[in-house]
């Protein structure tokens, strides 16, 4: 019975240390990080410098539209008020 026992054993370690020579194997020849072309970064680049000029464009707009609203609520006192004379 313990032979038995030690020759599954030995068969059970020698395939099990197959299997992750193989997987060991496939992950080295795989490359961690696929190459990055010198084109792709300077695409990347302009998006990123435009997405910047919008984000500032936009928050332009809202700062000159909250101006003009908090300006709307309240008189100038400069002015003549055409409703009241």
């Amino acid at each position: 019975m313990s032979v038995f026992f030690f020759i599954i054993v030995i068969v059970g370690l020698v395939t099990g240390g197959e299997i992750v020579s193989k997987y060991l194997d496939q992950r080295a020849q795989q490359p961690a990080v696929p190459p990055v072309e010198d084109g792709e970064v300077a695409r990347l680049r302009e998006q990123v410098d435009y997405l910047a000029g919008e984000v500032e464009r936009l928050s332009e707009e809202q700062r000159f539209m909250t101006r003009l609203l908090e300006g709307s609520g309240r008189s100038t006192g400069g002015g003549s008020d055409p409703a009241g004379g």
